[in-house]
């Protein structure tokens, strides 16, 4: 049984590798055959460009967005770091405000430590 079972076998890989042999050799020597292959290769190839193409617009456009808000967060955050009065302290001569680790008042000239 073992002996019907390997023929089998055998034969099974004889003919697969047969068919994979003449599909190459024809591929090599039929130009109608490499072109509608060669087409249907294109085909799907410009089916996944145009696919992927949407897909890397929306991924841009997301990534602009993305910038664009980064962008704006942080040039927010400076103007109120820049502009807030937590920053800032009040001379003890004058009252101006003056940085907190300035050591001389801009308005006065007097040392404030």
């Amino acid at each position: 049984m073992n002996f019907d079972l390997f023929n089998i076998i055998f034969i099974i890989v004889s003919i697969v590798v047969a068919l994979i042999f003449i599909f190459t050799f024809f591929m090599m020597f039929s130009p109608k055959l490499k072109s509608k292959i060669m087409g249907q290769n294109i085909k799907a190839t410009k089916y996944m460009l145009n696919d992927n193409e949407q897909e890397l617009k929306d991924i841009a456009t997301k990534s602009a967005e993305i910038n664009r808000i980064g962008v704006f967060e942080t040039a927010k955050a400076i103007k109120e770091g820049l502009t807030s009065d937590d920053n800032f302290i009040k001379c003890k001569y004058c009252g101006s405000l003056i940085d907190e680790d300035s050591n001389f008042c801009k308005k006065c000239g007097k040392k404030n430590i």
